[in-house]
């Protein structure tokens, strides 16, 4: 507004009864206070508050498979040079024995040096210790258990330093046992015991076989028992796919019937074939088949419920080619590093309302970290 202006707007107010002029200052006056309240309003907001984050912690459930099971050294490799923490481990026969060597404390070097003892084709040999006659089993399995005591030691489960759960199955009532207490050893034994192979281990009055049975990859196991909030599956068994029609799953039972009839006409050739009980649709085969086709869609629908799945599968592998054991480690090691993308979006931070303290909290305790990162040396022993 100009000079000129401004008088001529203070003239006109003059020339305004003196009410009317007292009424319309009193207006103005009305009309600048909401604009001084909602200045001091704005400058008396308190700011957003800050959402409180905690990174989560990682579970990693190892599934059973024999000497294609050894690519979880692999998967546990890419884990350790990409800083992965992991916060607990289930696993379930050669899962629960690699899970029991992470949890006691083993390198990946010491894991790989263990893996290179059964380079030998007859290291399995000598761990036969045969029943005669096999009712129970082929083998008591007696020295497969000195044989995990060399690695594992006679710890228990309360003295470690990470939380491991090892799956086995009971024969008495058909439960899934997920062994959280007591003898490391003991479970391990228990979860490596395949049915009609080895015989049942007996835990505190129950027939302990191959976790295998009930739980080929313990995504559920996790879920339940553990305190992890993102689940990492590793799964060496065929897949769904390779059987979800009907060319796919009669090539699958070929090559399974090759791998199953190589490896017991090489251990029972003294044997007639009509009393051969690994021959085709004899007791072991049929029970093998069965175990297979259960395992299968038992190993997919874990696979579904975890955070991400890695699935190392080797087609055309035998169970027990241990001697090939760098062979599976790799295929491990590659798999997972295909994925590591999407295994590092696992660790976002997660949401919570009120602070929350991880024991121990791995994002500024380098200290504290290095005791959830595979090579570092943590088991407590006697």
């Amino acid at each position: 507004m100009s000079d000129k202006t401004c008088n001529n707007f203070k003239d006109e107010q003059r020339r305004l009864p003196k009410w009317l002029r007292r009424v319309t200052g009193y207006i103005q006056e009305k009309i600048q206070e909401p604009e001084d309240d909602l200045i001091v309003e704005l400058e008396t907001v308190d700011p957003k508050p800050e959402i409180l984050t905690r990174p989560p912690k990682i579970g990693l459930a190892l599934g059973c498979g024999g000497a294609k099971s050894l690519a979880h050294m692999g998967v546990l490799k890419v884990l350790t040079e990409h800083n992965i923490p992991i916060h607990a481990v289930a696993g379930t026969s050669m899962g629960a024995y690699i899970g029991a060597l992470w949890a006691t404390g083993h390198t990946i070097d010491e894991m790989y040096d263990l893996a290179a003892e059964m380079i030998d084709p007859d290291s399995l040999k000598k761990l036969a210790d045969p029943i005669i006659p096999p009712i129970k089993g082929i083998y008591y399995g007696n020295k497969v258990k000195e044989h995990l005591r060399r690695s594992i030691g006679d710890v228990t489960f309360e003295e470690l330093d990470r939380k491991l759960y090892i799956i086995s199955a009971n024969l008495n009532n058909f439960e899934r046992i997920v062994f959280r207490s007591g003898s490391v050893l003991d479970a391990v034994h228990a979860s490596c015991a395949m049915p009609g192979i080895i015989a049942p281990v007996e835990i505190d009055g129950k027939r302990c076989v191959d976790g295998g049975v009930a739980d080929p990859v313990p995504v559920g196991s996790l879920r339940k028992f553990a305190d992890v909030d993102r689940i990492i599956a590793v799964s060496t068994t065929t897949t769904l796919e390779d059987i979800d029609t009907l060319a796919k799953a009669t090539v699958t039972a070929e090559r399974e019937e090759a791998l199953n009839r190589s490896w017991w006409q090489n251990k029972m050739s003294s044997l007639n074939k009509k009393l051969n009980p690994a021959a085709k649709g004899n007791i072991l085969d049929n029970l093998s088949r069965s175990l297979t086709i259960s395992q299968i869609r038992i190993a997919y629908d874990a696979c579904k419920r975890a955070d991400l799945a890695i699935q190392p599968v080797c087609h055309g592998c035998h169970w027990h080619e241990y001697s090939n054991f760098e062979k599976f480690i790799d295929l491990g090691e590659e798999t997972a590093l295909s994925q590591i993308g999407s295994i590092k979006k696992l660790l976002e931070p997660i949401p919570v309302e009120t602070p929350v303290t991880t024991p121990p909290d791995i994002t500024t305790n380098h200290e504290a970290t290095k005791k959830y990162m595979v090579g570092e040396s943590v088991a407590k022993r006697n």
